[in-house]
């Protein structure tokens, strides 16, 4: 009888201890929440930087050309960046660079994206990464314009 109430009670501490050691499901990260709010510039700026250092390795992130076009910019800034990016572009990239464009606004940063990359320079961009963070309906058209350059390109669905 006293086996049977000592082994029971074993079992029982034993169950509650590994029961104890379960570790709980961690929370979700709110900065790889995309912001409900678009022209909450701050927010997507944090999300995009917490998404980027999930991304890129450590050894990577010192040569990163990041683009951000806040949601609602207008035409003349749009143009700018386009103008910008192509000078960029035109400077010389070193190789293992990352280029990296996002923005709440996804269409607009796929159209800057195409319009900058528009006369394609095969192999120009050899060894140099291209990450897209947007939606996934504008994934393709940014891919073949920035492939037809020679770049890899990433794409990272804002979801």
């Amino acid at each position: 009888m006293f086996r049977r109430l000592f082994a029971s009670v074993a079992l029982a501490c034993a169950l509650f201890t590994l029961g104890a050691c379960e570790k709980a499901a961690p929370p979700p990260d709110p900065a790889l929440t995309v912001p409900a709010n678009a022209s909450d510039s701050v927010a997507w700026k944090t999300y995009i930087t917490a998404v980027t250092k999930k991304m890129i390795p450590a050894d990577k992130s010192k040569r990163i050309f990041a683009t951000f076009v806040e949601f609602g910019s207008d035409e003349a800034k749009a143009a700018r960046t386009v103008e910008n990016i192509r000078n960029f572009v035109a400077r010389g990239i070193a190789d293992g660079t990352l280029i990296l464009f996002a923005s709440p606004d996804s269409p607009l940063m796929a159209d800057i994206v195409e319009k900058a990359f528009v006369d394609p320079k095969p192999d120009l961009l050899k060894g140099i990464s291209v990450i897209f963070i947007g939606q996934k309906a504008e994934e393709e058209r940014v891919r073949t314009a920035v492939t037809a350059w020679g770049a890899t390109f990433v794409f990272h669905e804002a979801k």
